[in-house]
C-alpha cells in the first residue's frame, strides 16, 4: 500500500468533495511534474468507490499510469484502449478517447470522468471528441489534472507594410466556451523543491542565440522546417555536440529535445565522432525498438537520449540529471514539460540536481521553470494568470515574428 504526501491528501479530498457534490462544473487540480499525479488519482478512485474513467492523453501515459494503479494495490482495474490491444472495462478503466468515443453506450454507467493531462483539450473544439463523448454519456462530473493549465493562442495582424504573428497564452478557465470553470488546488515546482520533493534546477545558457531568422509555420504554434534546418547549421550543431561531450564526464542520464530528426541524426553522428555513444528516438521508431533503447537507457547502458516530440510527457527516469534544450519553441507548457523530465528525485542520490543546458534562447524568454506561477489577477478576483521571474505571461505578446511583407498597398486617388 502506499503513503499519501499532505498535498496529495489535501488535493483528493478537494476533488472527492467537489465530484460528490455533483454541481455539473469541471474543474482542475494543478499539480507538478513530479508531484505524483497517478497517487492522487488512486485515491480518488478509493474514496469515490464508484466507477471512474480515467482518460490518458496517450497509450504510453496509459500504460504507465495503470501499472501504477495497480502497484498501488488497486483491484478491479483495467485498460481499454486498441493501441494496446485491451477492451476490457472495470469499475476503474483507463481509456484513451480516440478509443471510445464512439461507443458511448458502454461506458453510460460512470458517473465520474478523470481527465489526465488536461491541458491537451482545446476547450475552443466544443464538439470534439472528448466534449460529444461526455454529453452521450451524460456525465458533467470531471476532474482534470495538469502541471500546465494553459494553451497559447495564436493572433495575426499588420504594422504597416509587414504582417507579424505573435503568441498569447491563454488560461484554459478562460477559453470561450469555458468548459474548466475553476483550478480548485494548486501545488508548484518551487513549493516542492523547497519542501525536498524535488531536485534543485541549475541552468547553463547559450548567450549567443539568435532566433530572428525562424520563421513561423501555417499552425502558428511552431517554426517552418526550413528556418529551423537554417538555425541548427553545423556551427551550431558542433556546438551542441561538444556540450554533450563535456555533459559526458558528469551526468547519469541526459535526455535532449531536439526540432528535427535531421538534427538529432547529425548531431548523434557527431556525437559518434566524439566517441560519444547516444540513442536517437522519434515518432517513426519502431515501438519495440523504441522500448529496448528506453531500458538500456533507464539501466544506464547509454547515457545520451536525442527524442524529437516524444519524451515531453510521462517520461519517469528518476536518474535523468541532465536535459538539454535544444530545440526552440514559443510554448511555455512544452518547456515546463520538457524541464519537468528530470526534476524527480533519484532514489539513490537524493541529493540529486538537476541541470538545464538551453541552447535555444528559451529560458531567458519565459523565465527559470520553478519561478513559473499560476496567481489570482487580484485578491477579490476569480481569475487566474501566469506568472514568472520574465513577467506576466497571460494575455500579452510572448513572440512577434515577421510572417510576410505586403508587396503592394492601395493606391491613393
Amino acid at each position: 500500500m502506499y503513503e499519501l504526501r499532505d498535498y496529495q491528501i489535501d488535493s483528493s479530498n478537494i476533488a472527492v468533495r467537489e465530484l460528490r457534490a455533483n454541481k455539473g462544473k469541471p474543474f482542475i487540480l494543478l499539480l507538478a511534474t513530479g508531484a505524483g499525479k497517478s497517487l492522487v488519482i488512486a485515491d480518488i478512485c478509493h474514496q469515490l468507490d464508484q466507477p471512474v474513467l480515467i482518460l490518458q492523453p496517450s497509450k504510453e501515459i496509459l500504460e504507465q499510469n495503470y501499472n501504477k494503479l495497480v502497484s498501488y494495490g488497486v483491484s478491479d482495474v483495467s485498460m481499454y484502449s486498441a493501441s494496446m490491444n485491451s477492451k476490457e472495462i472495470s469499475k476503474y478503466t483507463y481509456a484513451t478517447i480516440q478509443s471510445i468515443y464512439k461507443k458511448p453506450e458502454l461506458f453510460k454507467h460512470f458517473k465520474y470522468v478523470i481527465l489526465d493531462e488536461c491541458h491537451g483539450l482545446n476547450p475552443k473544439n466544443a464538439n470534439g471528441m472528448l466534449p460529444k463523448f461526455l454529453k452521450d454519456i451524460g456525465c458533467t462530473n470531471v476532474c482534470g489534472l495538469t502541471a500546465t493549465p494553459y494553451r497559447l493562442s495564436q493572433k495575426y495582424f499588420w504594422e504597416g507594410d509587414n504582417q507579424f504573428y505573435t503568441s498569447h497564452l491563454k488560461m484554459l478557465n478562460r477559453i470561450h466556451p469555458f468548459f474548466f470553470k475553476s483550478i480548485l488546488y494548486k501545488i508548484e515546482t518551487q513549493d516542492l523543491i523547497d519542501r525536498g520533493y524535488l531536485a534543485p534546477i541549475l541552468y547553463r545558457s547559450d548567450k549567443e542565440v539568435d532566433m530572428l531568422k525562424l520563421q513561423v509555420n501555417s499552425t502558428g504554434a511552431d517554426f517552418t522546417t526550413d528556418s529551423l534546418e537554417e538555425f541548427w547549421n553545423d556551427a551550431r550543431l558542433q556546438k551542441m555536440a561538444r556540450i554533450i561531450q563535456r555533459i559526458d564526464e558528469k551526468c547519469q542520464r541526459n535526455l535532449v529535445f531536439c526540432s528535427s530528426i535531421r538534427q538529432a541524426n547529425r548531431a548523434q553522428a557527431m556525437l559518434k565522432a566524439m566517441n560519444v555513444e547516444s540513442y536517437v528516438i522519434t515518432g517513426k521508431t519502431p515501438m519495440r525498438e523504441r522500448a529496448e533503447m528506453v531500458q538500456a537507457f533507464k539501466d544506464g547502458k547509454v547515457r545520451h537520449m536525442l527524442n524529437v516530440g516524444v519524451f515531453t510527457t510521462g517520461f519517469d527516469v528518476p536518474q535523468l540529471d541532465c536535459v538539454v534544450i535544444a530545440r526552440p519553441t514559443m510554448s511555455l507548457a512544452l518547456y515546463y514539460q520538457m524541464v519537468g523530465r528530470g526534476v524527480r528525485i533519484d532514489p539513490e542520490r537524493p541529493d540529486k540536481k538537476l541541470r538545464v543546458y538551453d541552447l535555444a534562447g528559451v529560458v531567458a524568454k519565459l523565465g527559470r521553470v520553478e519561478t513559473i506561477r499560476v496567481v489570482k489577477e487580484d485578491v477579490d478576483v476569480w481569475k487566474d494568470r501566469v506568472v514568472s521571474e520574465a513577467g506576466v505571461m497571460t494575455e500579452v505578446p510572448l513572440f512577434k515574428f515577421l510572417v510576410k511583407k505586403k508587396m503592394f498597398t492601395k493606391k491613393e486617388n
